[in-house]
């Protein structure tokens, strides 16, 4: 299944001159550049997570939207209906996203926004 889990070897996707016949040579640079590893790491991070689950790294992101307390809503899309299946199958892995999980997740990712303090207009009146 396209996206359902992170598996590659480094050697064979570039030293197969692909990456560079069909004029990827930035995506080359990025990956084998410090940030690119860093961010192969934490994919490989979140496909164990994803394993542990037993589920996809797709099926974990939804869960992880459906769980988040700062989503109103979450949109998927899918062009095949594989892919609207995994999509809807996210509702069973949602409820075995614990709070050490979602930890996890943020831990791993190191991303989580902060939110911006609220300013009240009425003491500018």
């Amino acid at each position: 299944k396209k996206y359902t889990s992170i598996s590659w070897n480094e050697d064979e996707t570039y030293a197969s001159g692909n990456v560079k016949d069909q004029g990827y040579t930035w995506l080359k640079d990025k990956a084998g550049s410090e940030d690119g590893r860093k961010q192969q790491a934490r994919l490989r991070e979140l496909g164990q997570l994803a394993e542990r689950l037993g589920c996809s790294l797709t099926q974990l992101s939804v869960a992880w939207s459906i769980k988040n307390d700062n989503l109103h809503c979450v949109l998927i899309g899918a062009a095949t209906v594989d892919q609207l299946l995994e999509n809807i199958s996210s509702l069973q892995v949602a409820p075995k996203l614990k709070a050490e999980h979602l930890a996890e997740l943020e831990r791993i990712l190191d991303n989580k926004p902060v939110r911006p303090p609220v300013v009240s207009t009425l003491a500018q009146r």
